[in-house]
């Protein structure tokens, strides 16, 4: 068998200088970004004029295209020519790109700096003594009155005879030596030319274990990367990520992503490190896509279902992947055996801290009985220990942000849809509020303050956390005592014991008014112990509407619109008719794409505002009035034709009786009839746009073609 061995090797400085800008030397994407400073590269190129070694570069030489780094700060790297091996750098990053910043002089911004580096700026200080070890010839700022900046040396040929005019003829000689000696310095270079990347990673990790170690995602999305497929597994998940951010769940790992792959595609259905490295390239850029989209579904189903507004509260990010899995194989909602059966193991998982060790192995457990929700079967847990002894195990549990028990908790608190104590509107959750127990919307029910030499009670058990909205703990709140601050809060919001009741607390027999920590402990306790065992045996029932409040938690989209009224303007407390043709062209702009829901009485942040305010400008104020009068602004600016596209319905959400339209795809163009004006829309994202009489047929060739 023979080995090709890597053998020692040098390069000049133009060497360097030509094959990163011929696109020869690369800089692969899992070496981390450029850090030196400025001083340090100084330091370098000193060293370097002083022929003092600065370490072995090794380059990985191959015909394999892996991702690499497309530019440095504002330095466009070009693409390696076709049929011409890449070198890419395993060891000597920094120095490199050191190396090509001084010779072009350039302006760099750092990647996390908001501030330019000026490598022009470092300069050779032409007085300073060469032979002395401790002076440093080059720097970043003069040392004296006579100097020459490093560019110009570097590119001295391209600039002699503007150095010569400049500076005297032992001036010029000695910068004409100096130029010699960057040129004639030899860097020493070590290529590795075995083609697999395997052999270049294993490289890269073995000279890298006192720095920088590659993550399996690093090395799975170098492994994975398809320049004619346009595959880089990194950029697309950095565009998933984006895609969460909008809705508050960018907060998940990548390995969530390798280990629902490995599950999916390996044959023994398991997802350890050896496992994913063994995946195969194509099958994972083959199906890539419908694993993200099935990650998709298991976000939206724990935002809709488990109504969990934000991922900071998700006990373990890995819970999606065995619900990716389910959606994956599925394909599908799951049918109402499968949806109890999925709710037991969530909070089975998420209370008995599985996922905090072993993660891997236990994956590969929790599939199997994943397969048998599938089944329609219940699995077995004998074998997974939930810490839901009593009430007293919660009041007995410290609160710590980042805890998966007490995430699992807050996952219930979030449930409620909790209300703010001052106006009963939604309290908004966000995921920088809620990092570490002093964040924002975490508040002490009984503030720490207050309890203060009071009581001998632990005053951060977790049954004294509540959500505020983030304005409230200090400007409201502080140190005051319950029974204070709620008594403020009544003047103020009529029904506040409805906002408490979504807190788990109620004004009496809660120990409030005597602030009697102890009895809101217990009673507190209590009620969310008996909701919390309700999930795991089976006996939590849904609420009515479950369906249209997983479409409201969902948010706006291509499919669903929020209207707060049909008529009543909110803010000039008057009927506002143009209020009417907006409803209107929402309904056609449904009609005209894929239908979609339309609610009325809800607010863009869900808060359920009702019809009492439009039902009160109406002839027959009440449920009848507002519908005949709904379908008579649908006949005025669609047309009659078209009711039999709408279904109205009058469900009640958080004891609001909100208005549901319905709308169901048309199979021709829907107008609109608008102050003499035709009008044609579809949906685009969150709203109704209108298109051009161009726009409107090619839509209508593309929309309707096989009519």
């Amino acid at each position: 068998m023979n080995f090709e061995q890597p053998k020692p090797d040098s390069k000049k400085y133009s060497d360097l200088i030509n094959e990163i800008q011929k696109g020869i030397i690369k800089i692969p994407k899992f070496q981390r970004d450029f850090v030196w400073t400025i001083d340090k590269t100084a330091k370098l190129l000193d060293s370097i004029l002083k022929g003092y070694p600065i370490g072995t570069f090794i380059l990985w030489q191959t015909d394999e295209r892996i991702n690499d780094i497309k530019n440095v700060g504002n330095l466009d790297i070009p693409d390696t020519p076709d049929g011409v091996k890449v070198q890419y750098v395993l060891d000597g990053q920094q120095r490199i790109t050191s190396l090509f910043a001084a010779y072009l002089g350039a302006h760099l911004q750092k990647v996390g700096e908001k501030k330019i580096t000026d490598y022009g700026s470092i300069v050779v200080n032409l007085d300073a003594d060469l032979n002395d070890n401790d002076e440093q010839v080059i720097t970043e700022e003069p040392t004296g009155e006579n100097y020459i900046s490093l560019s110009d040396v570097l590119n001295f040929m391209d600039r002699m005879t503007d150095i010569k005019e400049r500076f005297s003829d032992a001036d010029f000689k000695k910068i004409h030596a100096y130029s010699r000696a960057f040129d004639t310095y030899d860097f020493s270079t070590v290529i590795l030319r075995k083609e697999d990347i395997d052999s270049a990673i294993e490289v890269f990790t073995r000279i890298n274990t006192g720095g920088q170690t590659l993550t399996l995602f690093e090395i799975m999305s170098a492994k994975t990367y398809d320049e004619p497929q346009q595959f880089d597994m990194q950029v697309k998940w950095e565009g998933f990520i984006k895609e969460l951010k909008g809705i508050k769940y960018e907060g998940i790992s990548s390995s969530v992503v390798l280990s629902l792959l490995a599950l999916l595609l390996s044959r023994t259905k398991e997802c350890k490190r050896k496992t994913i490295l063994a995946l195969d390239k194509q099958s994972i850029i083959d199906s890539w896509d419908s694993v993200i989209s099935a990650l998709k579904d298991s976000v939206d189903y724990f935002r809709t279902t488990y109504r969990i507004p934000v991922s900071q509260l998700l006990p373990y990010d890995s819970l999606l992947v065995p619900f990716a899995y389910f959606f994956h194989v599925n394909n599908d909602k799951p049918d109402g055996g499968q949806r109890k059966y999925l709710e037991e193991f969530f909070w089975r998982i998420s209370l008995s801290s599985r996922y905090s060790s072993s993660t891997e192995s236990k994956l590969a457990q929790d599939i199997k009985r994943i397969d048998q929700i599938l089944a329609g079967q219940r699995p077995d847990y004998s074998d997974i220990k939930v810490y839901l002894d009593s009430p007293q195990t919660l009041i007995d549990t410290n609160f710590s942000a980042g805890n998966s028990y007490c995430k699992a908790v807050l996952c219930l608190l979030a449930y409620q849809e909790p209300k703010d104590f001052q106006d009963n509107g939604k309290v908004i959750l966000d995921n920088s509020w809620l990092k570490v127990a002093s964040s924002k919307n975490y508040h002490h029910f009984f503030p720490k303050a207050y309890l203060k030499n009071r009581t001998v009670l632990n005053s951060n058990s977790l049954i004294n956390i509540t959500f505020v909205s983030d304005h409230l703990n200090k400007r409201k709140i502080g140190a005051k005592a319950p029974s204070q601050y709620i008594a403020d809060f009544q003047d103020e919001n009529s029904q506040i014991d409805k906002a408490l009741q979504t807190h788990f607390i109620a004004l009496g027999g809660f120990g409030i008014e005597s602030n009697d920590y102890e009895t809101f402990l217990q009673a507190r306790a209590r009620l969310i112990y008996q909701e919390l065992k309700s999930r795991i045996d089976l006996s939590h029932k849904e609420p009515a509407n479950e369906e249209v409040q997983e479409l409201i938690l969902a948010g706006e989209s291509d499919t669903v619109e929020f209207k707060s009224t049909l008529r009543y303007d909110l803010r000039t407390k008057e009927v506002n008719k143009k209020l009417e043709y907006v409803i209107a062209k929402t309904i056609a702009a449904f009609m005209n794409s894929e239908g979609g829901n339309l609610f009325i009485g809800v607010d863009d942040n869900q808060n359920m505002l009702g019809l009492v305010d439009d039902m009160s400008t109406l002839s027959k104020p009440n449920i009848d009035g507002f519908e005949l009068h709904l379908v008579e602004v649908i006949k005025k600016y669609i047309g009659a034709g078209l009711i039999s596209h709408v279904k109205i319905s009058f469900p009640t959400v958080e004891d609001m009786q909100i208005c549901r339209i319905k709308v169901s795809k048309s199979g021709k163009p829907v107008f609109t009839q608008y102050e003499g004006r035709e009008d044609f829309f579809v949906r685009s994202g969150c709203s109704s746009q209108p298109l051009g009489r161009e726009e409107q047929s090619a839509y209508e060739k593309s929309h309707w073609s096989n009519k």
